[in-house]
């Protein structure tokens, strides 16, 4: 037994050879790519692609099965001599084996949704498997066969009793290994599938309709600051992050230009005064600072009053106008959230958003002023 073993043995190594080595070679593309078509592959179905616990589950069941199958065929067939036809044929009928246990899983699991004739279309890994081990087969033939002239003289009838009870053992294994096999198989062809349908699904929840680039969690870049710099200390009585709210509504569009009306709310028990420009900054798709420039003053959308003192009584409002041009956002990082304080220095709030502004864009701001009162 320990002859077709190791013949078995052999098999297995010639069959995850000729299974990883084209894989490899059309991987590296090019004239290695090209290399590997010419080598024959057993193993074309049930295991690459797969993830990869499921993948080393069908390649250890395929092993057992090589291993278990050959040794059992070769002792049957050659009556205990192991002579190399027998063990070339036996090398025949176990890749056959495995490649006929993965065609009736596929039959059996796609008749139901396809018929015969659909799930027939499924099948074909064992004339793959058969081919290969007529072209292959010969190797563990050889090494059974030379093995076994060196040993047939130093068995004695104890040990050839003892390689009957081993045998059924062996053929219960690769019985198992055999059963196992289209069940692991179509395990990891059903893991497969159900992982490409949430990366399907996850890409359409973060398409962006207007085409930008999809985010890119290894992307390099800064997190966008939750306030900026400081032009000084906030005056008394001046309106802050603490005693305001912002509200950003979406953006009103003329042709190729965009403008946006931003409102500062007093939500205090006493007046506040604000004097200035909004704090205005971008994030891309990926979470970073966009590269964009603020510039103070007016744009196609609205004119730019300049800097004056605006009192706001308690429930009262200014409004800033953003203004920019139109931009394609088609492959590109493009804003996906907004960022506004009431002045340089103040806390931030931010919005998820998404706008056409894009890396290099520039961004007017009008100054805070006064809210017209309805009606007037």
């Amino acid at each position: 037994m320990k002859r077709g073993l190791i013949g078995g043995g052999v098999l297995a190594v010639f069959w995850f050879l000729c299974g990883w080595v084209p894989y490899a070679l059309s991987a590296a593309g090019g004239s290695l790519g090209t290399l590997g078509q010419f080598i024959p592959s057993p193993m074309a179905r049930g295991v690459f692609g797969s993830p990869v616990l499921w993948a080393v589950i069908v390649q250890v069941l395929m092993g057992v099965a090589l291993i278990a199958g050959f040794a059992v065929l070769a002792s049957l067939l050659s009556a205990g001599r192991f002579s190399f036809a027998a063990n070339w044929l036996a090398a025949v009928l176990a890749a056959f084996a495995i490649g006929a246990a993965l065609d009736l899983g596929n039959f059996f699991s796609w008749v139901g949704s396809f018929g015969v004739r659909g799930a027939a279309g499924t099948m074909g890994a064992a004339p793959l498997t058969t081919l290969w081990a007529v072209l292959v087969g010969w190797f563990p033939a050889l090494a059974a066969a030379r093995w076994g002239r060196s040993r047939d003289s130093s068995e004695a009838p104890s040990s050839r009793r003892a390689g009957v009870k081993a045998t059924a053992a062996l053929a219960l294994v690769a019985v198992v290994a055999l059963v196992g096999l289209p069940l692991a198989s179509l395990a990891g062809g059903n893991a497969t599938q159900e992982r490409l349908r949430e990366e399907a699904a996850a890409a359409q929840e973060q398409a962006d309709p207007d085409g930008a680039a999809f985010p890119d969690p290894d992307a390099a870049g800064e997190e966008v600051p939750t306030a900026a710099p400081s032009d000084g200390r906030a005056p008394e009585g001046a309106c802050t992050s603490a005693n305001t709210t912002i509200l950003a509504p979406a953006p009103d569009a003329a042709t190729g230009h965009r403008g946006q009306w931003i409102s500062l709310v007093n939500v205090s028990a006493e007046p506040c005064t604000v004097e200035g420009y909004a704090d205005i900054a971008y994030g891309d798709q990926n979470g970073h600072a966009l590269d964009v420039t603020v510039e103070h003053g007016g744009s196609f959308m609205a004119q730019d009053p300049g800097a004056a003192p605006v009192t706001l009584q308690p429930g009262e409002s200014a409004f800033a106008v953003i203004g920019w041009d139109a931009n394609s956002v088609n492959g590109q990082l493009a804003a996906n959230s907004q960022w506004i304080a009431v002045t340089p220095g103040e806390e931030r709030l931010s919005w998820d958003i998404s706008l056409d502004i894009v890396p290099g864009a520039t961004v007017s701001v009008t100054a805070w002023q006064a809210e017209v009162p309805a009606g007037s």
